[in-house]
């Protein structure tokens, strides 16, 4: 399958527009990324991620319905999603339909009109969603402790906001958002298909409106202007024990890390990979999980922000197990801290890795969705091979300087859910 490179235009308005075509193949991605997730909730949290929702609920030329239907009814899809920075609405059809999902994606982001009677549904909808996460206690226990990490910082208020808060959105707030974060010069468009460049601008010509009403910086409320100017501080360390109606015990500790664009980033997602990545030759789920059998689930993880970023690990057990367990992650990240990768282990962990990106590669709404959301964060997006480039030029003493800076146990801090006595 032929894989060209990516094109990135800047239109006349100032949205940019990121193409890369893909030979053999029938379909086509395409979305909008733009730059406003949760971290801009201001004094309402949930409101970027109930907006999104609200994005299906009718525009000035379709109702409900008709917003739904429209790609549906030739076997697309239709979806968006929220994160701590960013939200995204993207589609997927056939790429004769490519006109059809521009028309559809432009509409829901700039003409929608957030019906009052849709929005006290869609409530509902919204608050049902935070109680079944609420009942997941892997979401729970890493939503807790993003919040406790990140506290007095907009990074820290989860994503779903509360049902107190949900029901506090109005339509005005919505209006609000859009105007002030849905402009031109803070989205990208992003296209992976067997579509030329010249379609995507055609379509994009004739669905984009011509002018956006905006909304000044200067007259967004404090806790929004905050958001967007706050440097982040970082917090004492602390190490608590909840009671909760779960059945298993799940425990959650970690660090700050690196933010997006750090250059030893690389070397951190490599080594969170073969730490505890998700592969089952893991170097945690070897040292648990099949060496004890004390859980089912245990993992790190590495999330990069524009400001900051978060390195964790979390292991879910039997009561009995859990303390257990945790001493053996921390056994495990003294291993890293303190022995030094052979050649032929450094060398498995790059061609593992780098398998995995090239697998992952070939997922190609992935793809378009890592093309417009790094070119939205970053400028620029890093081509696969790039990517790999990268990965390759890590040493072993890389890994230990990293492993030494960010997974120092004096560091880290812990959360853990216990069951009730």
């Amino acid at each position: 399958m032929g894989i060209e490179n990516h094109q990135l235009i800047t239109l006349s308005n100032g949205l940019r527009v990121v193409h890369q075509r893909v030979r053999g193949t029938q379909l086509v991605h395409a979305g909008f990324s733009i730059n406003a997730g949760s971290k801009n909730d201001g004094l309402h949290p949930g409101l970027a991620h109930g907006l999104e929702h609200m994005l299906f609920k009718g525009t000035q030329k379709r109702k409900t319905i008709h917003v739904l239907n429209h790609l549906e009814v030739v076997g697309g899809e239709l979806n968006a999603y929220t994160t701590k920075e960013i939200t995204t609405i993207y589609g997927t059809t056939q790429g004769k339909h490519l006109s059809r999902l521009t028309d559809i994606l432009c509409d829901v982001i700039f003409r929608s009109t957030f019906p009052a009677q849709e929005l006290e549904k869609e409530k509902k909808v919204i608050i049902d969603e935070i109680n079944m996460y609420l009942d997941t206690p892997e979401e729970n226990i890493f939503d807790e402790f993003q919040e406790r990490i990140f506290e007095g910082h907009p990074l820290a208020h989860n994503i779903l906001g509360t049902e107190a808060t949900v029901n506090e959105l109005q339509q005005q707030h919505l209006f609000d958002f859009v105007n002030t974060h849905y402009r031109f010069d803070n989205m990208v468009f992003s296209v992976v298909g067997n579509v030329s460049l010249e379609r995507v601008l055609s379509a994009l010509n004739r669905f984009l409106p011509q002018d956006l009403p905006s909304k000044s910086l200067e007259s967004l409320d404090e806790a929004t202007q905050l958001s967007l100017t706050t440097n982040f501080k970082p917090l004492p360390i602390f190490n608590e024990t909840k009671k909760t109606d779960f059945n298993q015990a799940y425990a959650i500790l970690g660090s700050l890390a690196y933010e997006l664009d750090h250059p030893k980033r690389w070397t951190l997602l490599l080594l969170n990979n073969f730490f505890g990545g998700p592969v089952l030759n893991s170097r945690l789920n070897l040292a648990i999980r099949e060496k004890y059998g004390y859980t089912y689930n245990v993992e790190s993880g590495y999330s990069a922000f524009s400001e900051t970023g978060l390195f964790h690990c979390f292991v879910g057990s039997e009561p009995k197990y859990i303390e257990k367990s945790v001493s053996l992650i921390f056994k495990e990240l003294k291993k890293i801290r303190t022995e030094s990768l052979g050649t032929l282990q450094l060398s498995r962990a790059k061609n593992q890795y780098a398998g995995q990106l090239i697998l992952s590669n070939e997922n190609r709404s992935g793809l378009m969705m890592h093309l417009g959301q790094s070119i939205l964060r970053k400028g620029t997006a890093t081509r696969i091979e790039e990517a790999i480039e990268h990965i390759q030029k890590v040493t072993a003493s890389d890994i230990l300087d990293v492993a030494n800076e960010i997974l120092n146990e004096d560091q880290f801090s812990q959360l853990s859910y216990v069951p009730e006595d």
